[in-house]
């Protein structure tokens, strides 16, 4: 007889359900779990953000802790805050940002970057990307 493992900590990290349905032949589905330690998910978001032009560096900015949806959890480094809910995940991001940079088309690079990166790199859902704009900075000279 197979025993169901313990229910996940969530307190050990971020968590999220994996679902993997076989196509065709009556395969059974693979059900498990995937731990995301927090600061993979921040690194993550880190790297995703910094090749993208426009964006000059990341900056402190203030999470808003009383906005955490009940049952969810915030993992804050002070200038990327990350909240899982589920298997959902929502972004802040205070950072700076070049001069003359478009700040709509660099936002929408920005939530279609970490949406990529986040669905496919860890089978999350982007529920929001808030973007923090702290500082404009000169843009680095051209090579």
């Amino acid at each position: 007889m197979t025993e169901n493992p313990p229910a996940p900590d969530p307190s050990k990290g971020a968590v999220t359900e994996v679902h993997l349905d076989a196509v065709g032949g009556g395969a059974t589905t693979v059900r498990g779990t995937v731990r995301i330690a927090p600061a993979v998910l921040i690194e993550l978001v880190e790297l995703t953000i910094g090749s993208i032009e426009g964006v000059a560096g990341l900056r402190t900015h203030a999470a808003d802790k009383g906005n955490v949806p009940e049952g969810a959890r915030m993992f804050d480094n002070g200038k990327i805050a990350v909240t899982v809910s589920g298997d959902q995940i929502a972004v802040a991001i205070g950072c700076a940002i070049a001069r003359g940079t478009n700040v709509s088309e660099l936002s929408v690079a920005i939530q279609q970057a970490i949406g990529f990166a986040v669905g496919n790199m860890l089978g999350m859902t982007v529920r929001a990307v808030d973007i923090h704009i702290q500082d404009i900075v000169a843009a680095p000279p051209t090579s």
